[in-house]
């Protein structure tokens, strides 16, 4: 089977009071934005690229309702790329606030002194956030959450 395939979440579009009120076909709305997710291998370099591709950016996160949200589109809650990242100080890729965040009990730990400056979501039972190296993780099924 394909299980060390990466899930690539992505969020791409802000939805402004001109646009219809729903997403395009396969993708999936929260508030005002529009997600969706493909299955990839991809490192969370790579996923923030593709991301752009599409007009956005991976998914930064902002609220409990948000999270769960994202957390139901990744069905089977595999290890998930979002667009947290620590240059010195945390920040979303799409530039809004880092204002909410989901960290693991521990997290972030930059683990055994190693700079750990992306973030995956779907982490432990409770699905909270890790910090983690940026590289393709072999046999981590990942997703990459895109949001404008």
């Amino acid at each position: 089977g394909s299980d060390n395939g990466f899930l690539l979440l992505i969020a791409t579009f802000s939805l402004g009071d001109a646009r219809p009120s729903r997403c395009n076909r396969g993708w999936h709305q929260f508030g005002t934005h529009c997600f969706r997710f493909e299955e990839t291998l991809r490192s969370w370099t790579e996923a923030e690229r593709h991301c752009q591709s599409l007009g956005g950016h991976l998914a930064s996160v902002h609220s409990w309702k948000e999270s769960r949200f994202l957390e139901t589109l990744t069905v089977g809650s595999p290890l998930t790329w979002i667009g947290g990242n620590d240059g010195g100080r945390w920040s979303w890729t799409d530039g809004s606030g880092f204002n909410y965040h989901e960290w693991a009990q521990g997290e972030p730990n930059n683990y055994n002194g190693v700079r750990e400056p992306c973030i995956q979501m779907n982490i432990g039972e409770k699905h909270r956030w890790n910090d983690e190296v940026c590289q393709l993780l072999v046999g981590f099924k990942l997703i990459v959450a895109c949001r404008p």
